[in-house]
């Protein structure tokens, strides 16, 4: 009984690491650079691969804006470029103007893409994405107002005071490593 016992263990219990090569997870990644502005992460990793180490820099912001069961979150991450992906889950409505950037009171940035209003995807590259990116450096609050894919109104503010400061490490550390 033993035996069989031993051997039902043994079969279940994978003898290959459970993500296969070339499969992108975060298990995968070893962080060796994380610094911590406001809201905003600079952060650098690196993974090795069969054949080289890869390395990447970016600065992110997750913002969980929803518990379960009704979970919501919202994210962005600024890569080398720059390119600027924000993750909205599907079913997310944005309000007219509901995706901003408010300094002194005033809308000086508003997004023009229809992706990004209506929860598709939402990823700014070349001249769109490094005049979102100067504007992001210049401060004031990113506004968010939609309605969720449950159905709720949200409303968030992040909070862009820090984001030069992330924005300076992020730009040092991704030429450090000839990003």
């Amino acid at each position: 009984m033993r035996l069989f016992a031993l051997c039902l263990i043994l079969l279940a219990h994978p003898s290959q690491p459970h993500d296969p090569p070339g499969r992108d997870t975060p298990g995968d990644w070893i962080v060796d650079h994380h610094r911590t502005f406001g809201l905003w992460d600079s952060m650098c990793d690196r993974r090795t691969t069969e054949a080289e180490t890869e390395r990447r820099c970016y600065i992110r912001y997750v913002d969980v804006f929803s518990a379960r069961p009704a979970f919501g979150a919202q994210f962005v991450f600024v890569t080398p470029g720059p390119r600027i992906a924000f993750g909205i889950e599907p079913g997310t409505l944005f309000r007219r103007d509901g995706f901003r950037i408010e300094r002194d009171g005033q809308i000086v940035w508003a997004s023009p893409q229809a992706g990004c209003m209506g929860g598709l995807a939402c990823i700014y590259e070349d001249r769109p994405a490094t005049y979102l990116y100067d504007h992001m450096t210049m401060g004031g609050v990113f506004v968010f107002e939609f309605r969720d894919r449950h159905g709720q109104r949200q409303m968030l503010e992040w909070d862009l005071a820090a984001f030069a400061a992330a924005r300076a490490d992020f730009e040092t550390q991704s030429a450090a490593r000839g990003l």
